[in-house]
């Protein structure tokens, strides 16, 4: 049984990698990998996901600051209007 789970999770994989290349041809047809607007909000993931996850460090040790709280969240505020920018710059 196993072996299906593995097997069904694989395919998963190879179908939203398949889905994951037609989306990056659209949007290199459309330049957005230029934008400074497209590597902002790629890196603004990347310090969030780095936030998050010291977040979950520290929970375990002692209480959160609230700083810490009010960054990730201005970071997805940040995010949301970045993601508004780039849908009005590159309509896809």
């Amino acid at each position: 049984m196993s072996w299906l789970i593995a097997l069904a999770f694989f395919g998963f994989c190879w179908w939203r990698a398949a889905k994951a290349r037609e989306r990056a041809a659209e949007l290199a047809a459309t330049g957005i990998g230029l934008s400074p607007l497209y590597w902002v909000s790629n890196a603004l993931v990347a310090v969030l996901l780095g936030l998050v996850l010291y977040i979950a460090h520290i929970h375990n040790q002692s209480p959160v600051p609230a700083f810490l709280w009010l960054a990730a969240f201005a970071i997805i505020v940040a995010l949301l209007f970045l993601r508004r920018a780039l849908k009005w710059r590159y309509p896809v």
